[in-house]
């Protein structure tokens, strides 16, 4: 499971809209940056009215193919035309949606580095975004115990920022593998933090 990821820029391109603060909290599938698209946007109207213009010579052509009035290579060309037009669509739609950075989770954005305007290269940070509501805890304990160990088990954990509390939670993951070095197991539980108090 995802619990923090750095968003970044997948395709160049200028920021019109921001619609995060950072520490927001944010749903997933939220937009969080919008990039120019304006240029692809018209791009792919004009290729939706080449998609209806080749849509309706096929059409006309499959007509005159049933009615044997055209050669079979007029309607392979006319199919291919057609198809090489929504392929067109696709790749411009795609690029469209590279430049709609959406939430891939729900969770807490960190601080923003980008701006209003600014121009962002691909692979250039945006924001971290940190699942909250589970949090998983790793840790290790020696393999003498791992006959005691079973996925789902009850855990309680404690921590500096509060040394009186207990969290519980439950063992997630079992690692397969024994440290060489150490002779330890690794291990995590997954902690209810509906309240948010336990940070990644």
């Amino acid at each position: 499971p995802v619990q923090g990821v750095t968003l970044t820029a997948e395709t160049p391109g200028k920021v019109v809209r921001i619609e995060f603060d950072s520490g927001d909290r944010v749903e997933a599938g939220e937009v969080l940056v919008q990039m120019d698209v304006s240029q692809e946007t018209a791009q792919l109207r004009a290729l939706e009215a080449s998609e209806n213009l080749a849509r309706i010579s096929l059409k006309r052509i499959e007509t005159l193919l049933a009615q044997r009035s055209t050669a079979k290579s007029e309607y392979d060309v006319a199919l291919a035309e057609h198809r090489q037009v929504l392929a067109q669509m696709d790749a411009l739609r795609a690029v469209i949606a590279k430049k709609t950075l959406r939430a891939p989770f729900a969770g807490r954005s960190g601080i923003r580095q980008v701006n209003l305007g600014q121009f962002l290269n691909t692979g250039d940070p945006i924001v971290t975004l940190q699942s909250l509501d589970p949090v998983y805890v790793d840790f290790s304990l020696p393999q003498q115990r791992l006959a005691q160990l079973e996925v789902g088990m009850a855990v309680q954990v404690t921590t500096d920022a509060f040394p009186d509390q207990r969290f519980e939670g439950k063992l997630a993951t079992i690692n397969p593998e024994v440290d060489t070095a150490t002779r330890n197991v690794r291990l995590r539980a997954t902690l209810d933090n509906r309240l948010g108090l336990l940070r990644p």
